[in-house]
């Protein structure tokens, strides 16, 4: 059973953000399987931001702040990581910058 935020996700209204809804959708339940506290909470808070969107509880300008927010905190957090957890964190980074910012809010 699909959630709010993938509905949300599968909803926009593009061809080309195909991929990049794939690939959103996937970074984020991938978070869940995660042995990092910090990656799975903040997987948590992005489907909860997506989730807040979809029922127009926050404005596209607040999700993008939060997303933001978001990015900067799991850059700051991936210093202090061990490798292996570091670069999970990074891959949660980078995807939230490419998959988020660059992708989803031009689709919304």
């Amino acid at each position: 059973m699909s959630s709010m935020w993938e509905d949300f996700i599968d909803n926009l209204k593009d061809d080309a953000g195909i991929l990049v809804k794939k690939e959103l959708k996937d970074l984020l339940n991938s978070t869940k399987e995660d042995g990092e506290d910090f990656i799975k909470e903040q997987g948590e808070n992005m489907k909860k931001y997506l989730t807040q969107l979809a029922k127009k509880e926050i404005t596209k300008d607040q999700f993008e702040g939060y997303v933001l927010d978001l990015k900067d905190l799991t850059e700051m957090e991936a210093l202090k990581m061990l490798v292996d957890s570091k670069a999970r964190a990074q891959r949660l980074a980078k995807g939230v910058t490419d998959l988020v910012i660059n992708g989803v809010l031009k689709l919304v």
